[in-house]
């Protein structure tokens, strides 16, 4: 039989950021004290699972709340890993205001109507891929154990459409929030099962959602 693992993909957890900007690749955006309680919910929450190792994005907001969780879960080994990073698409809007975007970045509308169709936009399934290569990675590294990767909104969500069945223009409308995860239950390299888990809300773990077999999502 092989293996069974559960891997956590963790989106990372609330940004200090007053001024409401598009962040993308910027330095400078740590996480919030909201972000900070939401991460230790989260090491909290999966402090009794054999966690092995933690591979995230290199952007702070995601290293931060990676090693927060990891002070909680054992201090397993950080991996610092390209393949969660941001979407590329975001280094275009990075900078500007939320509310001035669909002026100031007019291309914005053009990303959201059809994700990938730009030159400079990357497509739902290459952000698919990437996170795929990551956690393939990991479940080499803790076979029949857990392991965390923490990325970043658009990568976890186009993962999450690609194995539920849904079209690419659901990126936009499948929501893993700040602080969410997806719980990801492996026989040995085949994903059978994904579970939302949302954010912690004042420092209380929120209830899973329901869990989908991955097996039936791919036949609708």
């Amino acid at each position: 039989m092989p293996p069974s693992s559960r891997l956590y993909l963790v989106r990372h957890c609330d940004v200090a950021n007053p001024k409401r900007t598009l962040y993308g690749f910027l330095p400078g955006f740590g996480l919030s004290s909201k972000g900070i309680a939401q991460a230790e919910a989260i090491g909290q929450r999966l402090g009794g699972e054999p966690i092995r190792l933690i591979r995230h994005s290199p952007l702070q907001r995601a290293e931060q709340t990676a090693a927060i969780v990891a002070r909680l879960v054992g201090s397993p080994p950080m991996i610092p890993d390209e393949d969660l990073v941001e979407a590329r698409f975001s280094r275009y809007l990075q900078g500007v205001p939320y509310a001035q975007i669909p002026w100031r970045r007019p291309l914005w509308w053009v990303h959201m109507a059809s994700p990938g169709l730009l030159r400079r936009d990357e497509t739902v399934s290459a952000m698919a891929d990437r996170v795929e290569r990551s956690l393939g990675r990991l479940l080499d590294e803790v076979s029949g154990a857990s392991g965390i990767c923490v990325s970043h909104g658009d990568p976890i969500q186009a993962f999450w459409i690609r194995h539920t069945g849904r079209p690419n223009r659901a990126l936009h409308r499948l929501q893993c929030a700040k602080g969410g995860q997806l719980a990801l239950d492996y026989e040995g390299r085949r994903l059978t099962r994904i579970t939302y888990v949302p954010p912690a809300v004042d420092g209380v773990p929120a209830s899973p959602s329901r869990a989908v077999d991955v097996s039936e999502a791919r036949r609708l």
